[in-house]
């Protein structure tokens, strides 16, 4: 089975790049103006939905025009546990300059109070395994750091290097997936389509 993989759309602690884990942000207005342009890349139209159940996933998802999506706690955003809310210079100056490298390195990484990088992939990869008993289409409305483990499950990426630039999160992600939830990369930053009514315009 396909399945593509999108971010939800932008949110005002985004734009100002903080940390919102678990915290339910909604969509900015203008977040939810961009996303209701677009629609699923046209193989996705009629796929099986799923969305995280954090409110920005959820807005984008109807935004998208998708029916009835199925929400999964396991597509929820990585928990940034007391860091949730800060941006990272205010976590700097809170907890020191070496904050980020005590919480942990690469999939070991666990901010204070929070979920490793370790455990978010292991729920992704859950998630993939229960999606792909079903062989149709599947399309998943979900978070960076769950765009993130699906990469890193489909290709074997270390995490040790920076987010491979070859990967545009604005984008869809499409794995395909086998029965045993073994995945590996179909097609890397699908466009997005806009909707009818924008396009007139």
């Amino acid at each position: 089975m396909r399945i593509a993989f999108l971010r939800h759309g932008p949110t005002e602690w985004n734009a100002v790049g903080r940390f919102q884990g678990h915290t339910d942000i909604p969509l900015s207005a203008e977040g939810l103006a961009k996303m209701r342009g677009l629609r699923p890349p046209a193989p996705f139209h009629a796929a099986r939905p799923f969305v995280s159940p954090l409110i920005r996933a959820r807005q984008t998802a109807e935004a998208l025009g998708l029916q009835n999506p199925v929400a999964d706690a396991r597509l929820m955003e990585q928990n940034w546990g007391s860091w949730e809310g800060l941006s990272r210079e205010q976590i700097l100056a809170r907890d020191g300059v070496d904050a980020f490298s005590r919480a942990g390195m690469v999939v070991a990484f666990n901010p204070p109070g929070g979920e490793s990088t370790s455990q978010l992939h292991d729920r992704v990869a859950a998630f993939l395994k229960d999606a792909a008993q079903d062989d149709s289409d599947a399309i998943a409305v979900a978070h960076l750091g769950v765009l993130r483990a699906a990469y890193t499950l489909a290709t074997g990426w270390d995490m040790a290097t920076p987010m491979p630039a070859e990967l545009d999160i604005s984008k869809a992600l499409v794995l395909e997936a086998d029965a045993l939830g073994n995945c590996r990369i179909h097609a890397l930053n699908v466009e997005l389509v806009t909707a009818p009514s924008f396009a007139r315009k």
